[in-house]
């Protein structure tokens, strides 16, 4: 049985990494994918890939950060006659620079997509969330990707750690906002480990930059060591659980917290 079918997905940052995984794998359970990024190029490749399950799909060049960007976006919604059940907030960057060489404009960058597009989803996505919602016994859902760095200090970038701990505490406030006013909208969020991704990879470049004389392959291999599993994550494994978020499985979820890391924060 397809738990998603029929439903209307919005994944930002879906071209690749962890949000193509969550579109193709969404796709699978049947839900109609809305890819949102600003690489057309790889955009376009993953809607190809989504497609060969049988569902509708639309990329959507867009700057998350935007807010014209998200109003463009929401006015071929309401074109369309769109509703939506669930978001997955996926946009994020690492800078992984010592903070006193971080130029204002890369922090600038940094918080507009890692918190701003978080913000604008939600702000405009709301109306379209809330009447999925309404059709749907257990409400709609949104799904907000943090990070272990969200729970705990990262040791390589302090400026991602605040921008995910924000996305840490919004999140639970956000619960208790719909909660209060009767929205039928679920919001929960995911904590990945070092995932094997091209983030996970500049996160092995970062901890070079730091120790010059470290290999990529001893980098790699401390983000390992660092994790009780004894390997990095996968992509694929971020997205099974952001798939149990989006489904009715987790109705009686929202503010809540999975940490998807192999036991690294366990320590």
């Amino acid at each position: 049985m397809k738990i998603l079918n029929g439903k209307y997905a919005i994944v930002t940052g879906g071209s690749k990494g962890i949000g193509k995984s969550v579109c193709l794998t969404l796709a699978k359970a049947g839900a109609n994918i809305f890819i949102l990024d600003t690489d057309k190029n790889e955009g376009l490749k993953t809607a190809k890939e989504v497609s060969f399950f049988d569902v509708d799909v639309n990329f959507f060049e867009i700057n998350v950060a935007q807010e014209s960007d998200w109003i463009n976006f929401t006015s071929f919604l309401k074109g369309h006659n769109k509703i939506i059940d669930i978001l997955v907030n996926n946009a994020g960057i690492w800078l992984g620079k010592e903070i006193q060489d971080v130029s204002i404009s890369e922090y600038q960058k940094l918080i507009s997509i890692n918190l701003t597009g978080v913000f604008l989803g939600i702000k405009h996505l709301t109306p379209f969330l809330i009447k999925a919602g309404e059709k749907s016994e257990f409400g709609s859902s949104i799904i907000n990707l943090s990070s272990v760095a969200g729970l705990v200090g990262s040791q390589l970038d302090p400026l991602y750690s605040m921008t995910k701990g924000g996305i840490t505490t919004f999140t639970k406030s956000m619960a208790i906002h719909f909660g209060k006013r009767k929205y039928p909208i679920r919001i929960n969020q995911v904590h990945p480990g070092i995932i094997e991704t091209d983030m996970g990879r500049q996160v092995a470049e970062a901890r070079i930059i730091q120790n010059p004389h470290m290999s990529y392959e001893e980098s790699k291999s401390t983000g390992v060591l660092q994790t009780p599993l004894g390997r990095l994550g996968t992509a694929q494994e971020v997205a099974n659980t952001i798939l149990f978020l989006s489904s009715d499985n987790s109705s009686f979820m929202t503010g809540s917290s999975l940490v998807v890391d192999g036991g690294l924060t366990a320590q």
